[in-house]
């Protein structure tokens, strides 16, 4: 019958059987059915909340700002996070600073002084969450010095850095899309991600954060220009030219996910609780992408970094950062009623070895020394396949491994 989904299979068993309480049971079963939830459409994506600070009488850019970190990043030119700030009070105009999770009180200063204090001066208040950059004794007294009012968020007023959240969520799904297959270079494409938030009209504002900020839209990167006869300004202007394509056409899916977010409600995932994670930016080496499962997992999460940013426990050999936002994972279900997805099953013991039933490859890969193939293990869930070598495929894999290789023309 497959997996036809709740009312369909509610439809087909009502044509021969009735019992006390079927719908409910029928809803239980599909519920924990974990092919239904890892490859099905999901009509009920994960929802973050966003909130906006209120606003306040400003007459200069960045004259209130607020501040936030995104961290816990794969290591880029080496950095590991990346200092958010936003001008809250008059344009929306943000600056994106490449820093390290690490950084201090007098360091985060030192970074204001250089990438804003020199184009915009010094502000008049700063919002931002309770971390030990600005609840220190240095920070409180420069700002005392500096007749600068500090603002920190407080865990029972999430919603006074609501605007930077969002930022910051723009920002990762930006550089998820932007950076995908080459996560350790975010670093230098920030300057590309910052200015394509800034050039762009903010529906509060009804302008472009530029064009408050200074009064006119800067000339960007254009986007056709005569060829020239001199390689290297040919080669550097088309570089240019598909950094700048690239960052907005990122930026703009970026901020159409984000509005597809922002209505619903959220429930914030607990340490421990098992995900499915979204397979669309993920680089598996599937026999057919539209095959593919819709979601990966089920994974575990080991660390809550934020209520909207997750560690996940992946595979030792995907190598990709296992730190992903909200909007990118689904609750798992397991109930009584459907019982276990994965029974896995313990190995057969032949010739002292332990071996596992094949279940599907799904893939393959050239490198040295072979063909590796990626294998669905028959009893265990995506999240733990691995990679093979033809030699380590058991016996009674062989005709599916001859069935694999003459569909792909490998053999």
């Amino acid at each position: 019958m497959g997996h036809p989904g709740k009312f369909k299979t509610l439809e087909l068993l009502r044509r021969t059987y009735w019992w006390p309480g079927m719908h409910t049971m029928v809803s239980r079963f599909i519920e924990g059915c974990a092919e239904c939830q890892q490859n099905k459409i999901n009509t009920h994506p994960t929802v973050p909340p966003l909130q906006p600070i209120p606003a306040t009488d400003v007459t200069r850019p960045f004259q209130q700002i607020t501040i936030d970190y995104i961290t816990d990043l794969p290591e880029s030119n080496g950095h590991d996070s990346i200092m958010v700030v936003v001008d809250h009070g008059l344009s929306k105009g943000v600056i994106f600073i490449p820093c390290n999770k690490t950084i201090d009180a007098i360091g985060t200063a030192e970074l204001l002084y250089r990438n804003m204090y020199r184009h915009f001066g010094l502000p008049s208040k700063i919002i931002s969450d309770r971390g030990p950059q600005f609840v220190s004794h240095i920070t409180r007294e420069l700002g005392h010095i500096l007749k600068i009012t500090l603002s920190p968020s407080t865990a029972y007023h999430p919603q006074t850095d609501g605007q930077t959240e969002r930022v910051n969520q723009e920002l990762e799904v930006y550089l998820r899309i932007f950076c995908t297959g080459r996560p350790d270079t975010w670093a230098q494409h920030l300057i590309d991600a910052e200015v394509a938030h800034n050039q762009r009209i903010h529906s509060a504002r009804n302008a472009s954060p530029f064009y408050l900020m200074m009064g006119y839209n800067p000339i960007l990167i254009p986007i056709a220009y005569p060829r020239t006869n001199v390689p290297l300004v040919q080669e550097r202007l088309t570089e240019l030219q598909k950094a700048r394509d690239e960052a907005l056409a990122a930026h703009e899916l970026a901020q159409q996910v984000m509005r597809d977010r922002i209505t619903g409600k959220f429930t914030p995932f607990k340490l421990g609780q098992k995900v499915w994670l979204e397979g669309k930016n993920l680089r598996l080496s599937y026999a057919t992408r539209k095959l593919a499962p819709k979601r990966e997992g089920p994974f575990e999460i080991i660390e809550v970094l934020s209520p909207l940013n997750y560690r996940l426990k992946l595979p030792a050999t995907w190598k990709i950062h296992p730190v992903f936002h909200a909007s990118f994972l689904t609750p798992y279900h397991e109930n009584n009623t459907h019982g276990p997805n994965y029974t896995r099953p313990p190995p057969e013991v032949i010739d002292e070895q332990d071996e596992y039933e094949v279940e599907a490859i799904v893939g393959h890969r050239k490198q040295r020394g072979g063909i590796r193939y990626h294998i669905k293990w028959k009893g265990y869930s995506s999240g733990e396949n691995t990679w093979e070598p033809e030699d380590a495929l058991i016996p009674n894999a062989q005709e599916l491994l001859r069935g694999y290789k003459k569909a792909k023309k490998l053999a």
